[in-house]
C-alpha cells in the first residue's frame, strides 16, 4: 500500500469517527428532558408601593400620677388594671389640716374687712373736717395710710384663701387622661409625699393607640417626600393576626436616624375602641408609601441575583429559556416592581430556575399571572 493510500484510509476512518460521533451527541440532545418549571405572566397594574415592618403597639399619652401635696392617703378611688375616664377620681388625702387653715385665713379675710371699713369711715371724716377747715393734712395723710395698708392686708388675705383652696382641691387627685390605670403602687393609710419620686398610679392612654416601627433607612427620602403631601397609612396586623387588620396614619418620622441599625424609626396612631391593640404588644404591618400607576409586575420568587445584579428566566414561544437581566424598582415579600427589561405578557419562571441555563428546553406544570 502506497504512503497516498494510507493517508486516504485515515482520513476516511476520522470522518466515520466523526459522522458517530455527531449522531451520539444528536441522540443525547433529543434524549434530555424538559425541566419542568413553573411560570407567571408579568402584569401591569395599578399598584400601591408597600413596606412591610414589625412594631409595638405603645400608649400615646401615660401619665405617672404623683401628689402635690404632703398627707395621708384616705381613699383609693380606682383599682389595678381599671378604666378611667378624664376627672374621674383616684385618690383622696386626709384634708382636715387644709380645711382647719382655709377656715383660719377666712377669719382673718373677716377681720381685716372690718378694720379696713372703719379705716374708711375715718378717713371719711377727717377729710369732711380739712374740707370745712378744722383738721390736719398730716391727719389725712395717716389715716389714708392706714387705709392702704389694711386694704394690702384684705388682698393678701384674699391671696392665701385661693392658695389654700387650691391646696384643699389638690387632696383629691383625679386622673388627668382618659386610660387605663396601672397597679396601684400605694394604698390607704401610707404617708404621701408632695412630687414624690416613685408614682401612685401609672395611667395609659390606650384609645387612641400609638404604633412604634422601623423601617430600612434607604426609605427615608421617599416616606418624607410623601408624608410631606399626606399622612402615610397602614395596616395593623396585631399578634400575628391575618384578618381584619387595623387602619392607622403615621404622626411622626424621628428626627433621626439609628447609625446602629441602619433604620428610621416612625410613629403611627390608630383607633383602638375594641381593645384590639395594648400597649408593648407586637404587630405586623403594612405601610402604603404611594401609588404606582401601570407598573410591571412579577412574582417575588420569580428574581435571581447574578454577579451583574437582578435577572430573570423568560420562557419564549419555543419553550426554551432565556436570562434577562432586569432593573428592580421595588420589592416585598411577595412581589416585584420591575422598571425595566420586561413586558407585559411574557412569561417569566417562578419555580424551577436552578435546574435552567440558558437556552434550556422547559415545561410548563402550572401557569400563574
Amino acid at each position: 500500500m502506497t504512503r497516498r493510500s494510507s493517508i486516504g484510509v485515515w482520513f476516511a476512518v476520522l470522518l466515520a469517527l466523526a459522522a458517530c460521533s455527531k449522531k451520539e451527541e444528536a441522540g443525547a440532545a433529543k434524549s434530555t428532558p424538559p425541566v419542568t418549571v413553573s411560570v407567571a405572566a408579568v402584569e401591569q397594574v395599578d399598584l400601591p408601593v408597600t413596606i412591610q415592618a414589625m412594631g409595638n403597639a405603645v400608649s400615646c399619652h401615660s401619665v405617672a400620677v404623683k401628689a402635690q401635696v404632703e398627707g395621708t392617703l384616705a381613699q383609693a378611688h380606682v383599682s389595678d388594671g381599671q378604666e378611667v375616664t378624664r376627672g374621674a377620681p383616684l385618690f383622696d388625702l386626709d384634708d382636715r389640716i387644709p380645711k382647719q387653715r382655709l377656715m383660719r385665713l377666712k377669719a382673718d379675710l373677716e377681720r381685716d374687712l372690718a378694720q379696713l371699713e372703719n379705716a374708711l369711715g375715718k378717713e371719711r371724716r377727717q377729710a369732711a373736717l380739712n374740707k370745712e377747715k378744722f383738721g390736719s393734712e398730716e391727719a389725712l395723710a395717716g389715716l389714708t395710710a392706714a387705709r392702704r395698708a389694711l386694704e394690702a392686708s384684705v388682698a393678701a388675705d384674699r391671696a392665701a384663701i385661693a392658695e389654700a383652696e387650691l391646696t384643699l382641691s389638690f387632696t383629691r387627685i383625679v386622673s388627668p387622661i382618659d386610660g387605663v390605670a396601672g397597679r396601684l403602687l400605694i394604698h390607704p393609710g401610707n404617708l404621701v409625699k408632695a412630687n414624690d419620686a416613685n408614682p401612685m398610679v401609672v395611667i395609659n392612654q390606650v384609645d387612641p393607640i400609638c404604633i412604634d416601627f422601623t423601617v430600612a433607612e434607604h426609605f427615608f427620602a421617599t416616606l418624607r417626600e410623601h408624608h410631606a403631601k399626606s399622612p402615610l397609612t397602614l395596616l395593623v396586623h396585631p399578634n400575628r393576626e391575618t384578618a381584619n387588620p387595623i387602619p392607622a396614619t403615621v404622626i411622626a418620622l424621628e428626627n433621626s436616624v439609628d447609625r446602629q441599625s441602619a433604620s428610621l424609626t416612625l410613629r403611627a396612631r390608630a383607633a383602638n375602641a375594641a381593645r384590639r391593640l395594648w400597649p408593648g404588644l407586637f404587630v405586623n404591618l403594612v405601610l402604603k408609601v404611594t401609588d404606582r400607576p401601570g407598573a410591571l409586575t412579577i412574582p417575588a420568587q420569580a428574581l435571581q441575583t447574578g454577579l451583574r445584579g437582578p435577572f430573570v428566566y423568560v420562557v419564549k414561544e419555543d419553550l426554551s429559556v432565556e436570562s434577562r437581566p432586569v432593573t428592580l424598582a421595588w420589592e416585598d415579600k411577595e412581589r416585584a416592581v420591575i422598571d425595566s427589561g420586561l413586558q407585559t405578557g411574557e412569561k417569566v419562571v417562578t419555580v424551577g430556575q436552578w435546574r435552567l441555563k440558558p437556552g434550556a428546553k422547559v415545561e410548563i406544570a402550572s401557569k400563574g399571572g
